[in-house]
């Protein structure tokens, strides 16, 4: 987060669009402030109390398969003590449904960037250069590439977006490289 604000949160512009594609809204909860997530910080200090407690680890892998078998056998079948049910029958019967597939394909990160729009009208993102509006000229404008798309745009955002480009310093120009949302 950018600036952390208890009435107008501001995240990145990155985790803005990881969340929309991941299918998930961030509500983030006040800096130091328990009260506001009393459900997460009571669950680290059980998993700190009953499970990290004195235990000695090899290495991340034996911790990881260790605190699986743990949340199986143990965690996962105690009576809890606000709802008096075992979490992994809750979790079974009533939450599991709910969640979302897992993703099939792993997030791309885009790269985010300041460009200037040159006297021929061009910007280079990523060492290809696209073309631009005339009334541009001289501005400075964002660029978000990924793998499948440049989208170009200003503050506040006027989108062209443009199908990335393979090799150094080759140009994108005209209606088959770019396109005005």
């Amino acid at each position: 987060m950018p600036k952390s604000d208890s009435l107008n949160p501001q995240f990145s512009v990155g985790w803005l669009e990881y969340g929309q594609a991941r299918g998930f809204v961030t509500d983030p909860a006040r800096v130091a402030h328990p009260q506001d997530k009393p459900r997460v910080e009571r669950v680290l200090q059980y998993v700190r109390g009953n499970f990290f407690a004195g235990e000695q680890f090899i290495d991340l892998a034996d911790a990881q398969g260790r605190a699986e078998l743990w949340c199986a056998d143990k965690a996962g079948l105690r009576i809890h003590g606000t709802t008096r049910a075992q979490p992994a029958v809750v979790f079974a019967e009533h939450e599991a449904a709910a969640l979302l597939p897992a993703p099939d394909r792993v997030y791309r990160m885009p790269i985010y960037t300041e460009v200037k729009v040159h006297r021929d009208y061009h910007v280079q993102v990523d060492r290809a250069l696209y073309s631009i509006p005339e009334h541009l000229l001289g501005q400075r404008i964002q660029a978000c590439a990924d793998d499948e798309l440049v989208k170009l745009f200003q503050d506040p955002p006027a989108p062209a977006a443009g199908w990335p480009l393979d090799g150094s310093g080759r140009l994108a120009r005209g209606e088959d490289r770019l396109r005005h949302a």
